[in-house]
């Protein structure tokens, strides 16, 4: 799954030369927490809700109204934005985009083409509405779990032990968190009547460790 599938195509976006003024009303206006800043059509920094805070008068200031809103008409986006960019391109991988935000404790992305022009965003919230989708979690039915051996042909063996009954799959993955050397946990989301169910797990149990069925 790729960045572009899942990327907001819609970008707010501020000026270099727009001030911390315009850029606090920006992200008030439209309810972000991060906007990018371009200079002409090439993006050339990011600035954050935290990176406003910082740069703004602090509420003891000595300054009246009118000198508070003068101050901060004169604070230009250029002079308190990241130009350290963390980037990421359109067929890049959902997965990609989730590691680069998470090793960078980051909750966004600029998305940019060869040419460096800003041609999306991706969230953290993007991100977790692709986890739901990738795994099925919207859709009803049940979730088993195991643990496999980690050698070829593995999960194969499990789809054709549950293919004895009528299921539908909806997802499938695998994980290596928490589980002992040579082992991995497979997680199958499916759908099954109950009679169904009931002869599935007795196979799987019969057959594998820490089985373990969530009706969702």
């Amino acid at each position: 799954m790729l960045v572009k599938k899942w990327m907001s195509k819609r970008v707010v976006t501020i000026d270099v030369n727009d001030s911390l003024s315009e850029a606090i009303n920006t992200l008030k206006r439209n309810k972000i927490r991060r906007v990018p800043v371009l200079q002409g059509q090439k993006l050339v920094g990011i600035v954050s809700d935290r990176d406003l805070k910082e740069a703004a008068p602090s509420k003891a200031t000595s300054l009246d109204m009118w000198e508070l809103h003068y101050m901060m008409s004169k604070i230009k986006i250029r002079d308190i934005m990241k130009r350290e960019l963390i980037t990421i391109t359109p067929g890049a991988t959902i997965e990609k985009a989730a590691i680069l935000m998470h090793d960078n404790k980051i909750g966004g992305l600029p998305v940019v083409d060869d040419d460096k022009n800003l041609v999306g965003i991706i969230t953290e919230q993007d991100i977790f509405e692709a986890l739901i989708n990738i795994t099925g979690a919207r859709q009803a039915g049940h979730r088993v779990s195991m643990l496999i051996k980690d050698e070829p042909g593995t999960v194969k063996e499990v789809c054709d032990l549950m293919r004895t009954a009528d299921f539908k799959c909806v997802s499938l993955l695998t994980t290596y968190q928490d589980v002992r050397e040579g082992y991995r946990e497979l997680i199958i989301r499916f759908q099954a009547d109950e009679k169904d169910i009931e002869r599935i797990m007795k196979k799987l149990t019969g057959k594998y460790d820490q089985v373990e069925l969530i009706n969702e």
